[in-house]
């Protein structure tokens, strides 16, 4: 019998089946799982696997989100590939991870569907929705932290992002809404939100409370009025 998913997946995603590789971008399923591929260019194929995340590391993202709830209630409002999610997931948080993109959520899902260790059951869920939609819904369990990781421009006229971010951007373009999503976020969350963000860029809004630096990246915590540091 023949591999019925990728025709499965083209109906769900509304997308065309292709037989060749000759679409710009195309999603197929390789040995090791389902990855976005770019034909003809010298770009490794894209594949979400947890697996390939140790049980360390990822500190200063735990600790810009610890409160002090248990268990405490995430919402990563702009999951991209999931990757700190899963690791958020694996720290104890009870995380609802949301991406709007239909084909990285797609990866996203496959690469759960593969993981030899997923988080607790019903410790990381998945929704293909819209940050802002999923703000606005009023069904929504109030969380405790809403975590931010907008896609940010490049810096540099010449030089290419890494693979990763190269792929998402010809899918996503570049993500200029940060700042207003923060607002809407801070007025959802229960305790904090935490804004990922490059280590030298602006801040989405100046009053930060706390501030977790990283090698590349830094972690902006906002807390909602009457929360302490955990």
């Amino acid at each position: 019998m023949g591999d019925n998913r990728p025709a499965a997946l083209a109906e769900r995603l509304a997308l065309p089946l292709v037989e060749t590789e000759s679409a710009a971008l195309l999603l197929a399923y390789g040995a090791d799982g389902l990855e976005l591929r770019a034909p003809g260019r010298r770009l490794t194929p894209l594949r979400v696997d947890f697996s390939n995340i140790g049980q360390h590391g990822g500190g200063e993202l735990l600790r810009a989100a610890r409160v002090k709830a248990r268990p405490a209630r995430l919402l990563d409002l702009t999951a991209g590939l999931a990757t700190d999610a899963f690791r958020l997931a694996r720290a104890g948080f009870e995380v609802l991870a949301c991406e709007r993109v239909p084909v990285i959520h797609a990866l996203v899902e496959d690469a759960l569907a593969r993981a030899p260790a997923i988080p607790a059951p019903g410790r990381l869920q998945l929704r293909l929705a819209d940050a802002r939609s999923v703000l606005a819904d009023p069904a929504l369990p109030a969380p405790d932290v809403i975590y931010l990781d907008p896609m940010f421009p490049g810096e540099g006229r010449t030089a290419l992002p890494r693979r990763e971010l190269q792929l998402l951007r010809e899918l996503t373009g570049d993500d200029d809404t940060g700042a207003g999503l923060l607002a809407l976020a801070r007025a959802r969350a229960r305790r904090r939100v935490v804004v990922k963000r490059p280590l030298h860029a602006p801040t989405l809004a100046p009053d930060t409370s706390l501030v977790f630096k990283g090698r590349a990246v830094r972690f902006d915590v906002y807390l909602i009025a009457g929360e302490s540091v955990a």
